[in-house]
């Protein structure tokens, strides 16, 4: 786990704190993962990141370029919030949790791709919250590498991952 996570997921097996240069979270046996690391977002840091953050993220994918690793952002909320994420609302108070954000999910959108298309180590993937994100990454690290080889939001969806 990055030292700078300021939320950690909890998981079923140890766990340690190091400073990491890309990325939140990566396994020690670096061999079993093939060089994984996953890079955790909430919905909010999702969207900040791909509008206002996206030049800063774009220099964090080429470190994990440079160092010849596979990066998976992991956003932890399903696809459709992030496909329509103007019209969220907080549920204790009706009001708009990005009514300042000034950004399109289009948009949005469109900087995701662009970073798939000029980077092919990367994926992004969609889950329904905290405590599925920290499953998911579990059977990520724990597949001996099935990331490189395979979609994982469509294997997300279809139940697989």
């Amino acid at each position: 786990i990055d030292s700078r996570e300021k939320e950690p997921l909890k998981f079923n097996i140890p766990s340690e704190v190091y400073g990491l240069k890309f990325g939140d979270y990566t396994l020690n046996d670096k061999e079993m993962t093939c060089n994984c690391y996953i890079e955790r977002k909430s919905l909010a840091d999702f969207v900040g990141t791909l509008s206002g953050g996206f030049d800063r993220f774009s220099r964090e994918v080429e470190r994990s370029v440079d160092a010849g690793d596979y990066l998976i952002v992991l956003i932890e909320s399903k696809m459709s919030n992030a496909t329509s994420f103007q019209f969220l609302r907080k549920s204790h108070d009706k009001s708009r949790v990005f009514k300042n954000v000034r950004a399109t999910p289009e948009y949005i959108m469109h900087n995701m791709r662009k970073i798939m298309q000029e980077y092919p180590r990367i994926q992004f993937l969609f889950v329904d919250g905290r405590k599925e994100a920290a499953r998911v990454m579990e059977k990520i690290f724990t597949s001996g590498g099935i990331h490189k080889q395979i979609d994982l939001q469509l294997a997300y969806d279809l139940g697989k991952l």
